[in-house]
């Protein structure tokens, strides 16, 4: 419980001094990462479904990553002592966590892996680019005249060809998590990460493309960039489980 929110987790049953904590994508629950969590089954893994997610019940404000991160640096502080070596394991959003705590609380983990980590700009294609500064134009015509654009049949015919299915999906209030998440570019953070840190891509990941990797890479000092081929943005936990795995245990320190 982190100030009297809630979130349900699952903890490993090693006695191992080396701890992992895994926190998995927007959408997603602490499910989607077992597979990894099981390849890793030697040593104790925390499975979260962070709050809003899975089993965990939402919360009652818009949460930013920087409120979900230090949820999680609260957990660290709670569960694990000075002896323990903390990593991270984050995917997509959870890579964001990751990136954050990396950057804040260094003292609390001994590394972070970052598997398909989102939070940079994407290269938007001049049409895309038309369609949002569209939608933001219409928003700003409704407000001035004073009526709700969301009642606009042509806001709706937008909605419904162009947002995410992530942003469809939602409730009303993770809606406003996911689009303040959206918005922030963790460039300016990333340069403050301080811990080891791994970073693995799927060749074929269209979500969070390749190239969020090589710049986190240059942007994160002394970081590992790791190119896995053949897998996309989710295919890298389940059939890429064992290249992924493989990578965390050659990059830690018992």
């Amino acid at each position: 419980m982190y100030k009297d929110l809630h979130f349900e987790y699952i903890k490993g049953a090693k006695k191992s001094n080396v701890k992992f904590v895994l926190l998995h994508g927007w959408g997603h629950s602490l499910e989607n990462l077992r597979p990894i969590a099981n390849e890793l089954s030697d040593y104790d893994c925390y499975l979260i479904d962070l709050p809003g997610f899975g089993e965990s019940p939402q919360p009652e404000s818009v949460l930013s990553v920087s409120n979900y991160t230090d949820i999680i640096a609260y957990f660290i502080k709670t569960q694990f002592s000075k002896k323990d070596k903390v990593y991270i394991i984050g995917h997509s959003f959870g890579g964001r966590i990751g990136i954050y705590i990396g950057a804040n609380y260094p003292d609390l983990i001994s590394g972070a892996f970052i598997l398909a980590g989102a939070g940079l700009k994407k290269h938007k294609k001049l049409f895309r680019q038309l369609i949002i500064t569209g939608a933001r134009g219409l928003k700003i015509i409704y407000k001035v005249i004073g009526k709700d654009v969301m009642t606009s049949a042509l806001y709706r015919k937008y909605y419904e060809r162009f947002a995410s299915s992530d942003y469809k999906n939602a409730q009303p209030l993770m809606r406003e998590i996911l689009k303040k998440t959206v918005m922030e570019n963790l460039a300016p953070i990333a340069r403050k990460v301080s811990v080891p840190t791994v970073l693995i891509y799927g060749e074929n990941d269209t979500v969070t493309p390749v190239y969020f990797g090589k710049k986190y890479h240059k942007l994160i000092k002394d970081s590992k960039f790791y190119i896995l081929p053949t897998f996309d943005h989710n295919g890298i936990l389940t059939a890429g489980k064992y290249q992924v795995t493989s990578i965390i245990l050659n990059n830690i320190k018992e």
